[in-house]
């Protein structure tokens, strides 16, 4: 991992634990740099980090402080690129189903897959030991089996994707992306820590390689009170 996202991390963990505490003035980048005995541009590209997610911000000539919106054990991700979307990190994987073959024409379809089987494997996500999320994974069934041989998804911070492209024909390039509010149904809300019924985000993505063949689908169910979504949009130079 980068620098600067280490040295995020631990100025994270300090605002999580207290050391620098809503409103609080943070020291400055020469005393940060002599502090983590790291570079000025690894304390710049960090505290930027903590900008983007929300947990410090600038006052013109006076400095940064902590924001105050930083919640402990809630699970904040601000998502730039593909790299950061298949790796979850601080986060911990626990595989619920791995993969199997199953008849499920609807996602067959979305995966233009030629026949009605898909591969499915089902993993809930925690931080701190709190789960936030169950997603479900479908894959081509020959894709399918050959993840399950190689023990994948796995626990830990990595994603199917990012550990499947390895068996891929080509490189991931990129995924379409649906985010809806929904009512949680009681499976998933049980597994995610909320009641049946509670407001819940949906998560739908669907990954393609370089050549825009589909290469996996996923159904994801967050619990918005341990789990936020932050991004970053820039406009266009053209």
């Amino acid at each position: 991992m980068p620098a600067y996202r280490l040295l995020a991390d631990a100025f994270r963990r300090d605002i999580e634990a207290g050391a620098y505490t809503a409103g609080q003035k943070m020291p400055t980048e020469t005393v940060l740099q002599a502090q983590y005995k790291v570079s000025r541009h690894t304390v710049r590209q960090a505290l930027q980090k903590l900008l983007e997610e929300g947990l410090i911000y600038r006052v013109q000539g006076s400095g940064t402080y902590v924001s105050g919106h930083q919640a402990t054990g809630r699970y904040l991700r601000s998502v730039a690129s593909l790299d950061e979307i298949v790796f979850w990190p601080d986060t911990q994987t626990e595989v619920i189903e791995p993969f199997g073959t199953h008849v499920n024409p609807p996602i067959a379809a979305r995966l233009k897959l030629p026949y009605i089987e898909v591969s499915r494997a089902v993993v809930r996500r925690s931080f701190k030991g709190v789960p936030f999320v169950l997603t479900r994974h479908y894959v081509d069934p020959e894709l399918g089996e050959r993840l399950k041989a190689h023990g994948i998804p796995s626990r830990g911070p990595g994603t199917v994707i990012g550990l499947a492209e390895p068996f891929l024909p080509r490189a991931v390039a990129g995924a379409r992306q649906e985010i809806t509010a929904m009512n949680a149904p009681p499976e998933e809300a049980a597994m995610i820590g909320c009641a049946p019924g509670d407001a819940i985000l949906l998560i739908e993505r669907l990954y393609y390689d370089t050549a825009g063949e589909f290469v996996e689908f996923t159904e994801s169910h967050f619990n918005p009170r341990r789990y936020g979504y932050r991004m970053e949009l820039r406009r266009r130079n053209d």
